[in-house]
């Protein structure tokens, strides 16, 4: 696409502009200019040595001392003008028609104005662009593409401003007049180049590159295929556009798939879908008409289909599906990450990547996981890099074996003393936290100890927030998500249930623990931190064994408890837990040595875990304590 030669190049934008048009707006084309489409020319004749010797001596007298662009010039020496520069840009001035912009709208004052008061000088030098520029669109929908004299580079070219008065934007601005010309030729292919009438040379070759991209894609060369893509969908071409999108949506996170919003096409339902409703979930949208397709008879059942899919994700109960190996491998991931394990569900799917079957040769990667409420956080960007820079679809060298059982998939123990670092607990901390482990015993079991009622369907941290303050409705009081470390149910594994809130609605003077209905034929590990506060109790088969608290300047402690509990160790300074959180995190580290437990921080920072409601906590008043309970009842 760039400019070698004016005149050759011009020509060949010529015979691709008029065949566009008359593929795509027959009727325009029979108004053309009968030269024009005769001769297959949108230029005109040389400007000719006088009339370029008749602009720079009018530039001259503007005090302009700079010589012509060598690209402006050499361009007029072919052309004295041009028509259609692009979709906004009729006409393009020939050499007597260049003539001061002379700022009618008085932009520049206004741009003086937002520089504020001490300006860099690029920011000075763009401001004054509007009243020193050069005028070279003579007819135009409301755009002004400016030549600035003032900005010159070291080859003598001039920037090129362009300025559509309708965008409420700022300019655009290239390099040269030459990078102008190669971006409105470009324009030609962005703005004609999916009409299925259009096709020359050049999107042949574009569409044969963008297939062969496609496979190279499949075998892992994500970044060779990126460029492909990248280069034809700027060019206009819907396939790479579609294929590119895909692989975007992985690598950011996000995004949008260009696909016809039929509930019958599996690539939309089972993929675009998705992704679409995570995107509007998480962008807050109040109106769905957006998400559900176009609001007509013909898209009716196509809407109600989709809407299921909508409220499923929104309940968090939806579940992604894909046919084969891959798609086995997807319900065992699902099920390790549900409880926590997402490093394990990671590596499940991970292996059964190269095993993946497209529903067509339109799609190119999985893209529709970031839409499950359960396994979307688990793709981080980085880890959607590593599943595209991965053979699939039969474009590797060799095909693994089936994917191992989940039961082969260890998990990785974070330990507990994450939770004192402000940097890992991210958005999860919200001023205290409150946890239970419970050995050996199922997640599922350990809900139904609590006796609470049945696990709810899987949250994050904000979520829960949400779940249990809600500003409407009857405020449903704490809740806790439950999770596992290690094969839940299995030797060595602990269950969990976790809280974390700056509002935990227990008293802190009198913390107390779940232990006795949740420790019977094993045991449980209860913690709780909050300002000022550290918790911990051990208690096995509904008795305490032993535990500390530290609340402020006073401190309890009862049974055996192992040295390297003590909690003058653990908190040595008298007036309570350090301020900078490094009391609590010695203890968290020493509870998680001594009984060889953890928490997953990815899950419970970034991902989402069952919930279920849990009760208030605090130990019955002593001798000699008083309370009161304050209950607040909105209007």
């Amino acid at each position: 696409m760039e400019i070698f030669e004016w005149g050759p190049w011009l020509e060949r934008w010529s015979g691709e502009w008029l065949d566009a048009l008359a593929a795509s707006e027959p009727e325009e084309f029979e108004e053309l200019d009968e030269d024009v489409v005769r001769s297959r020319w949108l230029g005109f004749g040389p400007a000719g040595s006088e009339r370029m010797a008749a602009l720079e001596e009018r530039l001259r007298g503007l005090g302009i001392a700079v010589p012509l662009p060598p690209s402006l010039r050499s361009f007029l020496e072919v052309t004295d003008g041009w028509r259609h520069a692009g979709g906004s840009v009729y006409l393009l001035a020939g050499a007597d028609d260049i003539v001061p912009y002379g700022d009618p709208f008085r932009l520049q004052k206004s741009y003086e104005e937002k520089v504020g008061e001490n300006p860099t000088a690029q920011e000075v030098l763009h401001a004054g662009m509007w009243g020193r520029a050069l005028q070279l669109s003579l007819d135009s929908d409301m755009t002004d593409v400016l030549l600035d004299p003032g900005e010159v580079d070291a080859d003598g070219e001039w920037a090129v401003y362009v300025h559509h008065g309708w965008s409420g934007e700022g300019p655009e601005r290239y390099e040269s007049f030459r990078a102008f010309m190669e971006e409105m030729y470009k324009d030609l292919y962005r703005s004609g180049g999916s009409d299925p009438g259009f096709e020359n040379g050049v999107t042949r070759e574009l569409d044969d590159r963008v297939e062969e991209a496609r496979l190279r894609c499949l075998a892992g060369e994500l970044d060779e295929a990126l460029a492909v893509f990248g280069e034809a969908a700027d060019l206009g071409r819907p396939r790479a556009q579609l294929l590119a999108s895909q692989l975007r949506a992985l690598l950011d996170g996000h995004g949008w798939v260009p696909v016809d919003p039929r509930m019958d096409d599996p690539l939309y339902a089972g993929e675009v879908l998705p992704l679409k409703v995570r995107g509007h979930l998480r962008e807050g949208r109040a109106d769905d008409r957006f998400v559900l397709g176009p609001a007509s008879d013909d898209y009716a059942s196509d809407r109600e289909r989709a809407e299921v899919v909508l409220e499923r994700i929104r309940r968090r109960t939806y579940e992604y599906e894909s046919p084969g190996v891959f798609g086995r491998a997807v319900k065992e991931a699902r099920e390790l990450a549900r409880w926590g394990d997402t490093d394990g569900a990671w590596r499940v799917l991970a292996g059964a990547v190269p095993r993946w079957e497209p529903y067509s040769d339109d799609h190119i990667a999985p893209f529709g996981l970031l839409g499950d409420p359960v396994l979307g956080p688990v793709i981080t960007p980085e880890r959607g890099r590593e599943l595209l820079r991965t053979p699939r679809a039969g474009q590797g060298e060799a095909i693994p074996v089936p994917v191992p059982a989940a039961a082969t998939v260890e998990s990785v123990r974070d330990g507990l003393a994450w939770l004192a670092d402000e940097e890992s607990m991210g958005g999860l901390r919200r001023g205290a936290y409150r946890f239970v482990l419970v050995e050996g015993v199922r997640p599922e079991e350990l809900a139904e100890r609590f006796g609470t009622g049945p696990l709810e369907p899987v949250a994050s941290g904000a979520e829960l927030l949400g779940l249990e303050y809600a500003w409407q409705g009857e405020r449903r009081g704490p809740m806790a998500r439950i999770g596992a470390v290690g094969r839940p149910g299995a030797a060595g594994s602990w269950s969990f249930a976790f809280e974390s809130h700056r509002m935990l609605g227990s008293d802190p003077d009198r913390p107390a623990h779940p232990g006795a209905e949740l420790s019977r034929g094993t045991r449980a590990l209860t913690v709780w931190r909050h300002d000022g506060l550290f918790h911990f109790a051990c208690v096995e088969d509904g008795e305490e064994r032993h535990g500390f608290t530290v609340h402020g300047a006073n401190r309890l402690q009862w049974g055996e408890l192992p040295a390297e509990l003590a909690p003058d160790h653990l908190f040595p300074d008298p007036a309570g837990p350090a301020a900078d959180r490094a009391d609590e995190s010695r203890a968290l580290r020493a509870i998680a040595d001594t009984y060889e437990v953890s928490l997953p921080r990815f899950a419970l920072t970034e991902g989402r875990l069952p919930t279920q409601p849990t009760r208030l906590r605090t130990r019955p008043t002593g001798p000699g304590e008083q309370h009161a309970t304050v209950t607040i009842t909105p209007r």
